[in-house]
């Protein structure tokens, strides 16, 4: 019996990981092809059937003339300043906002904090033409101000920090106040290097939000310096066609910082998304 149940579980076992490896194949995919692509000329591109070499060889032409035709080095830097600035703040914000609701009892906290998920019901949609009148009532439309600040918050990465906070024992905290240690001592001496998993996982996340947002800065930018990588990539689609050749290639560089933010933290962002959904 006890022979069966185990050969039963390695069968289980080799089912799963085969299901979830031709779920990764499939996902990689569209990434592969992408990068495959960007070295074939746009005649190859709209071939019937599809190859997926490129007959020619791998020819770097596209990626020079993606270089000629748009501030690529300029776009990269904006969207670069700008999700890192977003995600720095917006770490912390979320992360003290978060440890605060977690942590300190004080008259209507479940009800604030009800009302703050409550906004995130609201759609984009319905709140960018107001936010987009402040913007101008500030005088920060086409600047940094205005691709930055709104994303200095996070719903949602303080409901994340909130949830991995609670598991985090209040003994700790109870010690460093005997001792003498100031609340932002506590929260930076002790609890902040203890949050390192959340910390990774919501920091991909803030970061590919900025890094892959189109429409916000399509609202508020208007000149050619301040375009990030979203904007620069619509160059090459307009309404009557497209370049697809050098769409590929203007993609594939950039979604390298992506993929180095994830690789850098993917141990981190998988452990903060397990613990973040246990409860206390």
């Amino acid at each position: 019996m006890a022979k069966s149940l185990k050969r039963n579980r390695i069968i289980i076992n080799c089912a799963l990981i085969l299901i979830l490896t031709a779920g990764g194949i499939l996902m990689l995919l569209p990434l592969v092809w992408m990068i495959l692509s960007s070295f074939k000329p746009s005649i190859e591109l709209l071939r019937m059937p599809p190859t997926w070499l490129p007959r020619n060889g791998f020819n770097i032409v596209n990626y020079r003339e993606v270089l000629r035709l748009i501030r690529f080095d300029r776009y990269l830097f904006n969207s670069l300043y700008v999700s890192i600035l977003n995600t720095i703040v917006g770490l912390f914000l979320c992360t003290l906002t978060g440890y605060v609701f977690a942590k300190y009892r004080f008259p209507g906290r479940d009800i604030m904090f009800f009302a703050l998920l409550g906004t995130m019901m609201i759609p984009f949609q319905v709140i960018m033409i107001p936010m987009y009148s402040l913007i101008l009532d500030f005088g920060w439309a086409d600047s940094y101000m205005s691709l930055t600040i709104p994303y200095f918050y996070s719903i949602f990465g303080v409901f994340l920090m909130r949830q991995f906070i609670l598991k985090l024992p209040n003994d700790l905290m109870d010690s460093a106040f005997i001792d003498g240690c100031s609340h932002f001592g506590v929260f930076f001496r002790i609890n902040l290097p203890l949050m390192r998993t959340a910390l990774s996982a919501l920091g991909i996340f803030l970061f590919m939000a900025s890094w892959n947002d189109y429409l916000w800065p399509l609202i508020v930018v208007s000149s050619d310096r301040m375009r990030t990588i979203p904007l620069g990539l619509a160059f090459f689609v307009t309404a009557r066609s497209a370049r697809y050749d050098l769409l590929m290639a203007a993609s594939t560089m950039a979604v390298i910082p992506i993929l180095v933010v994830f690789f850098a933290a993917q141990k981190n962002f998988i452990e903060g998304i397990a613990l973040a959904g246990m409860k206390n």
